[in-house]
């Protein structure tokens, strides 16, 4: 009996890995090549000068192991910018890589730069590159007016009342707007701090539940300190959008209203 019971057992297997062979099947796929192509990624806003990376597209065979992908990093690049049709500055390649801690992350490698233009709010920006032996390529966008804030309340939630130290405070923000219902709109939202001595400003990580954020905006690892999303959802409609913040975050001040000014500090959305 014992011995039936080991043939039924190889049958079987033998069986599952003739079904698993049989169920392969090489293909052979051909990718074209068409050659490389100029690509251009920026975020522009109006709180920094232009810049954008430009890069090259790359074909399968082309590998590149390095974290800032410079291999197919373009440092031979012409790349002018039109404000509204007229020609307003020539970007020099500078390639700088900055810290982890920037907000967008994702456009920390840019290499072209500006050294005077700040994009404008509703203006159009044209932005064109031509390079040694790759065709040339330009990119249109349009800077769409400020959506400004129209009423930010704010409550406190306690969650002991024992100790009432920082860790035990959640500060609920509800942030009023009005999406324009004639344009399309791409929101980028962030919380600061700035202490009174007018020393730099520190991102605030916060919490959020809203459906109508697309994309969390962080380092690798590290907790949410901005959201982004478009007016898909909201497009001419008053919003209000909320977000939780940890006591811990802001300290002593934010939860003890302490009379001593030097330990205030103004949070900024």
């Amino acid at each position: 009996m014992p011995k039936q019971k080991k043939q039924m057992k190889h049958y079987i297997l033998s069986g599952f890995f003739l079904i698993l062979f049989t169920a392969c099947q090489k293909e052979n796929i051909n990718i074209p090549n068409t050659g490389r192509r100029i690509v251009i990624n920026g975020l522009i806003t109006t709180d920094s000068v232009l810049n954008v990376r430009i890069s090259k597209s790359a074909y399968i065979t082309d590998l590149s192991t390095s974290v800032d992908d410079s291999l197919s990093s373009v440092d031979n690049a012409k790349v002018l910018v039109y404000q509204n049709s007229t020609c307003v500055d020539s970007l020099y390649y500078g390639f700088k890589n900055s810290s982890d801690d920037d907000l967008v992350s994702t456009y920390r490698y840019s290499n072209y730069w500006s050294r005077s233009v700040s994009p404008l709010q509703g203006n159009e920006y044209e932005i064109v590159v031509k390079a040694p032996d790759l065709p040339d390529a330009t990119a249109i966008t349009q800077v769409p007016n400020l959506v400004r804030i129209e009423s930010v309340d704010t409550s406190r939630i306690l969650l002991s009342s024992d100790t009432l130290g920082p860790s035990d405070v959640r500060m609920i923000c509800k942030i009023g707007f009005t999406d324009p219902g004639n344009e399309k709109n791409y929101y980028l939202f962030n919380i600061c701090q700035i202490p009174n001595n007018n020393s730099s400003s520190i991102n605030i990580v916060f919490d959020f539940q809203d459906p109508v954020v697309e994309e969390k905006l962080s380092g690798v690892d590290k907790p949410v300190e901005g959201i982004a999303f478009t007016d898909k959802i909201i497009n001419g409609q008053k919003c209000s959008l909320t977000v939780t913040i940890d006591g811990n975050t802001i300290g002593e001040p934010f939860w003890d209203d302490s009379p001593d000014t030097d330990h205030k500090k103004t949070i900024y959305f």
